[in-house]
């Protein structure tokens, strides 16, 4: 058993659950090495169910997170955490 399964558990059916599913195989470009996944350096910690809270293995990761979730989120430092948001794209009138 991992050491963040019982927060992946907590986390599941939230909205938070289904960003860290979207995020956690998407490719991140840390220290050059190849392969490196979103999962291999930040994990997932139940604070709010609406976002996304990520304890992150570097502090080096963050711009490689933003580069890596693309448009569809926004990623922020809070405190010690970096959240991640989904971006609600407003409705046009015609």
């Amino acid at each position: 058993m991992k050491k963040n399964d019982k927060t992946l558990d907590e986390i599941a059916d939230t909205e938070s659950g289904k960003i860290w599913n979207e995020i956690k195989d998407k490719n991140i470009e840390m220290f050059a090495l190849p392969d490196q996944k979103v999962s291999d350096h930040c994990a997932p910690v139940n604070i709010e169910p609406s976002k996304l809270y990520l304890r992150t293995r570097s502090s080096s990761v963050l711009p490689s997170l933003e580069a890596s979730c693309g448009k569809n989120f926004t990623v922020e430092l809070v405190d010690k955490y970096v959240t991640v948001t989904r971006v609600v794209v407003p409705l046009t009138k015609k």
